[in-house]
């Protein structure tokens, strides 16, 4: 039999020796929640040292270095209090409809105690109206695809961090909403409509074509990768998810992302420029190219982000 020590890498965890029978990570992680008052396990990461790192252990890679060992040396490390994935994007999701809402009542009557910060130039109540309902049925589509589409690898993260990913969608695109007393619109109207004329897009019911086609192709590619998610899983395959390999898939690394981001262009075209949408438009690409590199990376591919076999 392998006796098993894990050592702590957090002050509020103790040493634990195991001495019995293990199949799984998941065992080893019980029993060390036992040892320390029954703390919660998805607060619990368990590692190895290998090549002078700290590496999140797997039941194979578990099984691995029991199979020709006496003993082994493992390392569990407190994340501190967990929050439930579904629960930080539903937070995250929420709070735009929240505060647009707030912002879009409040500048219906110019005439009021805003009337001081409008600016009469650019206030726009029909699209204003418009650009609400947009940005209103976006988060309502993402808060459904939460509840019954995605599925999540882990169950938990950090608590802390809802604060860190609400930030993107409370603040830069609750900031958008003061588009509504027509703030943000530093490009003088002849000059965007004049741009506009150029590329063709001085249609607006063609941009708002435009921004639910690519809603619909990112809800579409959600449903997709839910789908395959679930051949992979009956398949045995948990972790190491090898990447749908047809249709837009074969270009674009990670298409969810690809059409998510033509939504907010179509958006930012639609509100003029308005230099805030602009912001959360360039945070949210720029974040999104991070993430798909990283796919490119796990899966071993060298896909495009936005545009095929370009970019």
């Amino acid at each position: 039999m392998v006796m098993i020590t894990v050592k702590p890498r957090s002050k509020s965890l103790k040493e634990v020796t195991i001495e019995e029978p293990i199949e799984s990570v998941d065992k080893i992680v019980s029993i060390v929640s036992e040892k320390n008052k029954n703390i919660d396990i998805n607060r619990l990461r368990l590692t190895c040292l290998k090549n002078d790192k700290q590496v999140t252990l797997d039941t194979p890679q578990l099984l691995d270095l029991l199979k020709d060992s006496s003993s082994v040396t493992l390392y569990v490390k407190d994340l501190g209090p967990q929050i439930s994935w579904s629960l930080v994007f539903m937070i995250e999701y929420t709070g735009p409809i929240l505060i647009h809402t707030l912002l879009y009542l409040i500048a219906q009557n110019p005439n009021g105690c805003t009337n001081s910060i409008i600016n009469r130039d650019y206030y726009n109540p029909a699209l204003n109206k418009l650009v609400y309902t947009l940005n209103t049925l976006h988060f309502v589509k993402r808060i459904l695809e939460t509840l019954f589409i995605h599925k999540f690898s882990n169950n938990t993260m950090p608590f802390f961090n809802v604060f860190k990913n609400s930030f993107h969608y409370w603040v830069l695109n609750g900031l958008i909403g003061l588009g509504y007393f027509g703030i943000g619109f530093c490009i003088p109207e002849t000059t965007v409509f004049k741009v506009y004329n150029i590329l063709k897009l001085n249609n607006l019911n063609l941009l708002v074509g435009l921004f639910a086609f690519c809603e619909f192709q990112n809800f579409q590619t959600h449903l997709k990768l839910r789908r395959w998610g679930e051949i992979q899983k009956s398949k045995g395959n948990m972790k190491k998810r090898i990447p749908i390999d047809d249709g837009i898939f074969k270009l674009l690394v990670a298409p969810n992302y690809t059409f998510e981001i033509l939504s907010w262009v179509w958006f930012t075209l639609i509100f003029k420029l308005n230099v805030f949408s602009l912001i959360f438009l360039i945070v949210a690409t720029v974040q999104m190219y991070l993430w798909a590199m990283k796919k490119n990376e796990k899966y071993g591919t060298n896909r495009k982000f936005l545009i095929p076999f370009i970019f």
